[in-house]
């Protein structure tokens, strides 16, 4: 794959050299996995209900967020159409496991 020509491609090859040139399927995989890592644990960390909220936890959770996120976006930038539609996937299972986490943690106690 080929990758296009822009600020962010440059910026990302003196970040991660070799990066995304794919010698083969497995790392090609492993980069889309990491995509959808990113997005899924950004989204994730913003729809995850905290029971005792302290300013710390709130903040590393937003800041996990915030990182995982601007990865995820400039992984995008710098690749092709595939990588959105794997970023797209990441943060739609995110959104539902952090839901059903949501209903099943907060659900009526039994005693």
């Amino acid at each position: 794959m080929e990758m296009l020509g822009s600020f962010w491609s440059s910026y990302l090859m003196r970040l991660l050299p070799g990066w995304p040139e794919y010698p083969d399927l497995f790392d090609y995989l492993l980069s889309l996995t990491f995509v959808f890592l990113c997005t899924f644990t950004g989204e994730f960390c913003s729809k995850l209900p905290i029971e005792k909220p302290t300013r710390l936890r709130s903040t590393v959770l937003r800041a996990i967020n915030c990182f995982m996120l601007y990865l995820a976006i400039v992984a995008i930038i710098a690749t092709d159409i595939v990588f959105l539609l794997v970023a797209v996937a990441g943060h739609a299972v995110g959104y539902f496991v952090a839901g059903f986490y949501a209903a099943t943690s907060t659900g009526p106690s039994e005693n």
